[in-house]
């Protein structure tokens, strides 16, 4: 539907929402800041920060159909992102009234955590 998985670190682009599929924080949306060693480097302003991102697998994360282009500008350009905007431009898509981002685990047909 609104969502689609990818196992190739080239499909994420700088920028993209993802939901992250394993771990301790499944389900909750993350802004792609980059790329190193064939993972991809995901932040949210307040778990992980901008200037301290998480790495995690690409299998274990599942793309939206939105990009934040202000993110993408921002890396590119070298300049710093600020947590508190980061945290807000990500509730302001995932607030949306939207199918794709708004999947969860029954319905999207994720195998939930036991």
């Amino acid at each position: 539907m609104g969502v689609k998985s990818s196992k190739d670190a080239g499909a994420f682009r700088t920028g993209d929402i993802v939901i992250v599929r394993r771990g301790k924080f499944a389900g909750r949306p993350f802004a792609v800041v980059g790329a190193h060693d064939g993972r991809i480097l995901i932040a949210n302003g307040s778990e992980y920060t901008a200037s301290k991102p998480k790495r995690k697998n690409v299998i274990h994360l599942q793309q939206t159909h939105y990009n934040l282009e202000d993110v993408a500008g921002r890396v590119a350009s070298g300049k710093p992102l600020d947590n508190g905007w980061l945290m807000q431009e990500i509730s302001v898509v995932m607030n949306k009234d939207c199918t794709s981002c708004k999947q969860e685990d029954g319905s999207a047909g994720w195998p939930k955590k036991r």
